[in-house]
């Protein structure tokens, strides 16, 4: 039981990780002056990614 709860704690931080990494690359791009569509797309979709992450490491009393 202590494995699995271990191991999702450890995909929720990785996605987390990933979901700014991909919200940092958007808004980078973003402000550089590209502003096409899939920058924007990251930078929101890395934030909603961000948000949900932060919720379910919440849920799962890290701290």
């Amino acid at each position: 039981m202590e494995v699995v709860e271990f191991n999702k704690k450890v995909r929720v931080m990785v996605g987390l990780v990933g979901c700014f990494l991909l919200c940092m690359n958007g808004l980078y791009h973003l402000t550089t002056g590209s502003l096409w569509f899939v920058p924007i797309i990251l930078a929101i979709g890395g934030f909603i990614g961000c948000i949900e992450g932060i919720i379910e490491w919440r849920k799962m009393d890290v701290f």
